[in-house]
């Protein structure tokens, strides 16, 4: 694996997946506590090597490529995942509500889909809070690879530049700006395009900047204990060994 090659990963309730563009590594926890690993492949067409260079349109295909890795997780174990239906079940019913609609309902409606996922969380807290330390183990292991593989891994910072909730930050801010002028067109088209605005200006943002979207990033990957380190250093492992 290439010294200059980004790699990036994903966390969940019980273990860390690390990824470069050839080979995906999942380093996780069984119901017996055992630490277990799933090596698989990263398939990337020729199109989707193209568009990584077009500046805006990469990130739209990025984040979209993401979402596609996910849900093909997701219709893997659908009763694990059920609450992804959910959410995705009051969107379609969002979208589809006619502007006839009193305003009302429509309140009524944006005050139960927005309390939900805080209920969620509260119910599914441990949960919750496994994913977000094993978030900051996944940071901490990227950031010691980068960095040239050098100290301890748990001694790196669990803020990354290249976190997804960066582009929650700057999407929302760019969402923000433009609610002060008329684009004028379509809504979809227009928030597809911040997204990959976003996008650009993450990978732009200077490190002595990092400070501004960090914030949002302290929230959702916290300060990993020593199961979660352990789970992010043997993933990194392997992922450097088969690489080489």
């Amino acid at each position: 694996m290439s010294d200059k090659e980004n790699i990036g990963g994903r966390a969940y309730k019980n273990g860390v997946r690390l990824m470069d563009s050839r080979r995906s590594v999942k380093a996780y926890y069984d119901e017996d506590n055992n630490l277990q690993i799933s090596i698989s492949s990263v398939k990337q067409n020729d199109y989707f090597r193209y568009f990584k260079k077009i500046p805006i349109i990469r990130g739209i295909f990025a984040l979209f490529f993401a979402l596609w890795e996910f849900f093909k997780e997701v219709f893997k174990e659908p009763k694990k995942y059920w609450f992804v239906f959910f959410i995705l079940a009051a969107d379609i019913i969002f979208f589809t509500i006619p502007e006839s609609a009193g305003e009302g309902f429509k309140e009524i409606f944006f005050l139960i889909y927005f309390s939900i996922p805080l209920i969620l969380i509260l119910l599914f807290k441990s949960t919750v809070s496994e994913v977000l330390k094993f978030h900051g183990a996944e940071h901490k292991a990227v950031n010691y690879y980068e960095n040239g593989s050098e100290g301890e891994i748990a001694n790196y910072s669990r803020i990354h530049k290249r976190c997804g909730s960066n582009i929650v930050f700057y999407y929302l801010l760019i969402t923000f700006i433009s609610g002060f002028f008329n684009i004028g067109i379509n809504f979809f088209i227009q928030e597809i395009l911040f997204l990959g605005i976003a996008y650009e200006i993450m990978k732009i943002t200077p490190d002595r900047l990092l400070f501004i979207p960090s914030f949002f990033q302290k929230i959702f990957a916290r300060e990993p204990e020593e199961e979660h380190i352990k789970a992010a250093e043997a993933a990194l492992k392997i992922l450097k060994k088969g690489s080489r």
